[in-house]
């Protein structure tokens, strides 16, 4: 109950995640026009372009329970996924047997999920594998995996790793000897389920989409989850950690199986972040048999004082998830909110007055503003057409060329933090004018610029 609890702290966590805002903000779309939107309808530099909602169940998820129960409703939906997730976790790590080796293996799962586990869709996806996972140690049946492949398809692009994970550990389990039936019999019923995703509003296109989004190496190599994992945060040192503690688990109790899970899987977090938190739930089954007959006390023991320490572990649950639920609904910290504040009070109309920002802030405008032409960019780095990325990269990497980039767009406006290279760049440049500053953010704009409300000319 205690690793269910934890779980559900870490779902209710403050809502702020800027992918998650687009997310609601299409959400909302959804719902209002009854359809699944086909073209880019938020930014005016790729507007009308086409695109893959590849996530729009999720949308609607997130849209749905705004409507019943506002930000705390997505947090309360947010909190029962992740719930689930290390309820399904702890399951999975039932074969050790031994409490303590299940409960340390556990902590660094929960240890990485503190990190990692967030409001976008790829948590439903993560529920799913999970569920496959437990399918294919035939805790489960597998007919569930006909649901669960299509709702995957529809809510995020990780679904291949699920049919990675049922290859490998069929080949695993030959290699040892079995026969994989259990396996190839999830996989039956896995793979029809993701192919049945076609039966939705993005048609075959859903699942061409992650092979679309792999073949733009060139912008992805600049987004930080695609990357390989720095370790300097403590959800990556605590997979570090596992993917050494499965290791000498497995030097204890070899099999071809857990081997082959552990290599894949940790190539596939070493050649990008985003896949770390997937790898740590593929560890979990692993991990569980190689832990059997190690510790002298069971988990499945009840002894005496049991529902003494139930009683403590109900309680601290209630006051994580209190705590958690004390917070606030949206984190905003990272957002330039005072200097959008400061052109809304001015009346400037960023429809027409076209504003630069890091892509994040894009994803803010969209949940503050919906569908308008107001953005510039985003994080939906596959949609946006190659000039466009090459302009906004220009802003992150403050190119040479950035202002003939910029012009491109009649860009008018520019908001970057204050600790950016180009805050200072701006401030120095003839040009431009600083409008405002804060703590946090810049706001410049181009001199001469008649920028219409109160401001006038800039």
């Amino acid at each position: 109950m205690f690793f269910v609890a934890a779980g559900v702290a870490i779902g209710l966590r403050s809502l702020g995640d800027n992918s998650f805002l687009t997310h609601l903000a299409t959400g909302r779309l959804i719902l209002d026009s009854g359809s699944v939107p086909s073209v880019d309808p938020f930014t005016f530099t790729a507007h009308g372009e086409p695109w893959v909602v590849q996530s729009w169940l999720a949308s609607v998820l997130y849209a749905s329970a705004e409507q019943v129960g506002g930000l705390d409703g997505i947090r309360v939906v947010m909190g029962a996924i992740a719930g689930f997730l290390a309820g399904l976790s702890w399951h999975l790590l039932r074969p050790a047997g031994g409490v303590v080796g299940r409960l340390g293996v556990g902590a660094m799962a929960l240890t990485v999920g503190g990190g990692l586990w967030t409001e976008r869709p790829y948590m439903i996806g993560l529920l799913a594998f999970a569920l496959l996972a437990t399918a294919a140690e035939g805790r489960v049946s597998p007919v569930w995996l006909l649901l669960a492949g299509w709702v995957w398809v529809n809510v995020h692009g990780s679904f291949p790793l699920g049919i990675v994970y049922l290859v490998v550990v069929a080949v695993g389990s030959r290699l040892d000897g079995g026969d994989g039936a259990v396996e190839l019999r999830c996989l039956r019923w896995a793979l029809p389920g993701m192919l049945a995703g076609v039966i939705g509003p993005l048609g075959p296109g859903v699942l061409l989409f992650p092979a679309q989004l792999l073949g733009r190496q060139d912008l992805l190599a600049n987004v930080i989850e695609w990357q390989a994992p720095s370790f300097t945060s403590l959800s990556e040192r605590a997979f570090l950690l596992q993917v050494m503690v499965a290791v000498v688990l497995l030097a204890r109790r070899p099999s071809v199986r857990g081997a082959l899970v552990v290599a894949v899987f940790t190539a596939a977090a070493l050649l990008g972040s985003r896949n770390v938190v997937v790898a740590s739930l593929a560890f979990l089954p692993t991990m569980a048999l190689a832990l059997r007959g190690l510790g002298s006390v069971s988990s499945e023991d009840r002894p005496r004082y049991a529902p003494v320490v139930g009683l403590a572990g109900a309680l601290l649950g209630v006051l994580l998830v209190s705590a958690r639920l004390a917070l606030p609904s949206l984190n905003v910290e990272k957002y330039p909110v005072d200097a959008l504040a400061y052109l809304e009070e001015a009346e400037v109309d960023l429809r027409t007055h076209h504003l630069a920002a890091p892509d994040y802030v894009g994803n803010f405008l969209e949940y503050v503003y919906g569908p308008g032409e107001r953005v510039f960019y985003d994080d939906r780095f596959d949609m946006f057409p190659e000039d466009v990325s090459t302009a906004a990269l220009a802003v992150a990497h403050v190119d040479p060329n950035l202002f003939g980039e910029l012009s491109r767009y009649d860009i008018e406006l520019i908001t970057i933090p204050r600790s950016s290279p180009l805050s200072l760049v701006l401030a120095l440049e003839p040009g431009w004018r600083m409008l405002y500053q804060d703590e946090g953010w810049s706001l410049a704009c181009i001199r001469g610029k008649d920028l219409g409300g109160t401001l006038s000319t800039c």
